[in-house]
């Protein structure tokens, strides 16, 4: 019976530091293989604290958790701007120098011969040694770190994660710091892994580098991988089974060299299976397994463009102007000495031929690429050089070409995650003010439901935004900036790849937001949805404003014509 307490002590351990990886992988899409590093940093500074200075069990567990959040955050910050693979090699690489430290620090590791005499932690003055005396304290850590994951992963902090996971660029368009969001879940997942080291290190009362190399960093990413990434559940299904099969092959009247080669050729063999059959793991994120769905209920009826009314009177003014803009990529200029104006309330075009240098502009306004020169004013403030999520909190947010919705979150959190400045997104209001975190959950949910309803798709808020057509997903992206709360509006080709009735549709609502007061500016290539929706044009060449006025005054000239065309018009 002890026995199979102890696989369970491990298992619930295993978990724990599934829960910890599985918020940078599941949740924030950060492939790390320094997890059996940070493992072992945490097991040494508890064990050597106790051990050799003496200080007491559950301090040890606080000293382990210190240590291991502080060296997660180090490790983000030469992270912060690698993304994919080359974050996997960071990570490898910090893995092998912790190692490798582990083994030839002797002085303070003790090397491959290990620590030793690790005092066993004693409650209420009993000692904890056996696997039974354990296990009530190893299974509250664990509900206590599921817990914890489960109100980071399921808060608008967790939906932070989720769109940076899905597309980076697109959290940075929403208003998003992603470099603070990077930072504290690398600490969270650190801190995480720290308890479970600390419980670790007491509960075996021996430790040495072994423990913690390279094979358990993938041996955790193979459990959250096949158990299911950003759902809890599936860590614990996944270390139930990384655990629980190589004991249960123990019983097998073989050799244990056979024997553990049978094991890595089953798990292998798992891996490629899953990988192929079912890449979403054995409980998927969007599965009712451990999760409460809350229903989707209908808005109150949403009339006209009340719901995106702008707020307070608007300033004198242009509502955005830029000067002598310029950027070269090597010899060509995508922007030359670039100067245009949005009045505040109206609707704005770009066009051009391809190539013209159109969508250079929008990244140049929003921050997206450095200007070499010139000048960015919003409502008269300078805004020349913000990053791009700070531009958006300035009031000027932008869609893409190709839309870049958060294709593995549903349509709802797709429009919640842009509102902005909500209490749930910080780590102090979401576990110290959970009533203030809730009463705002409801009520952005309600907004966001508004904007849906606005574009028509209050219907669709549950379902996956992947699975939608093109059409609504580019209705989607357009309630998404509606709710960054941006008064300046910069679409990238909103009617393009789209039918007619959706263009039509796209038209109306780009018309209606104008009338509300929003500043608009788009790049089309449908010159008659141009003619229909804009009331003032610029034409593009070589990066060069070449004309402006209204659109069917650029559409009558045959010299543009050409330009557009490459032929005169007929």
């Amino acid at each position: 019976m002890e026995f199979w307490l102890h696989v369970l002590n491990w298992i619930l351990l295993l978990s724990i530091l599934g829960v910890s990886l599985n918020l940078l992988l599941g949740y924030a899409g950060l492939v790390s293989m320094a997890h059996g590093a940070l493992f072992g940093i945490g097991a040494y500074a508890a064990a050597l604290t106790a051990r050799d200075l003496g200080v007491p069990f559950p301090l040890t567990v606080v000293i382990a958790v210190a240590f291991t959040t502080a060296v997660a955050a180090a490790v983000t910050l030469p992270a912060l701007r690698v993304h994919g693979e080359y974050l996997i090699l960071l990570t490898l690489a910090f893995q092998m120098v912790v190692y490798g430290l582990m083994l030839s620090w002797t002085d303070l590791t003790e090397g491959r011969t290990g620590v030793s005499g690790i005092p066993r932690p004693a409650i209420a003055g009993s000692a904890l040694t056996t696997p039974t005396q354990f296990l009530p304290l190893i299974a509250l850590v664990t509900a206590l770190a599921f817990a914890v994951g489960w109100r980071i992963g399921e808060s608008p902090f967790g939906r932070v994660l989720k769109a940076l996971r899905d597309d980076e660029r697109a959290t940075l368009a929403i208003g998003k710091s992603v470099l603070r969001y990077k930072v504290a879940v690398f600490a969270i997942s650190g801190a995480v892994a720290g308890v479970a080291s600390a419980l670790f290190a007491h509960y075996q009362a021996f430790i040495n580098p072994f423990s913690f190399t390279l094979d358990r960093s993938i041996f955790l990413v193979a459990l959250v991988v096949l158990g299911g990434t950003a759902n809890l559940l599936g860590t614990f299904v996944g270390a139930v089974l990384f655990v629980g099969l190589p004991e249960v092959l123990r019983f097998l009247e073989a050799r244990q060299d056979i024997v553990d080669a049978v094991r890595n050729l089953i798990f292998g063999g798992l891996l490629v299976l899953f990988m192929r059959f079912r890449p979403e793991g054995l409980v998927p994120e969007h599965s009712r397994l451990g999760r409460r769905r809350r229903p989707v209920t209908a808005p109150p009826d949403v009339t006209g463009a009340a719901v995106i009314a702008r707020s307070g009177p608007a300033p004198d003014g242009p509502a955005l102007v830029a000067r002598g803009l310029a950027k070269r990529f090597g010899g060509i200029r995508a922007a030359d000495d670039l100067s245009l104006s949005l009045s505040r309330g109206k609707v704005t075009a770009l066009v051009g031929p391809n190539g013209a240098g159109k969508t250079t502009v929008f990244n140049l306004l929003t921050g997206f690429l450095p200007t070499e020169a010139g000048a960015i004013s919003l409502d008269g403030r300078d805004v020349t050089g913000l990053a791009p999520w700070r531009a958006v909190r300035a009031g000027l947010a932008r869609t893409f070409q190709d839309v870049r919705l958060f294709e593995r979150m549903t349509v709802l959190d797709n429009v919640m995650v842009a509102i902005p400045d909500q209490p749930g997104e910080r780590l102090g209001p979401l576990f110290l003010a959970p009533g203030r975190v809730a009463r705002a959950e409801r009520e952005n949910r309600e907004r966001a439901l508004r904007y849906l309803a606005f574009v028509g798709l209050a219907h669709r808020a549950g379902d996956v935004a992947g699975a939608l057509a093109f059409g609504e997903q580019k209705l989607v992206a357009l309630a998404r900036l509606l709710a960054t709360e941006a008064d300046v509006l910069l679409l990238d080709e909103p009617a393009s790849g789209v039918d007619p009735q959706w263009v039509a549709r796209i038209l109306d609502l780009i018309r209606q937001c104008a009338r509300a007061g929003r500043t608009v500016c788009l790049v089309e290539h449908n010159l008659e949805a141009v003619t229909v929706v804009a009331d003032h044009a610029y034409f593009m060449e070589a990066g060069r404003i070449v004309a402006e006025g209204t659109p069917e005054a650029l559409m009558a000239d045959a010299r543009l014509g050409e330009i557009y065309f490459g032929t005169g018009r007929r």
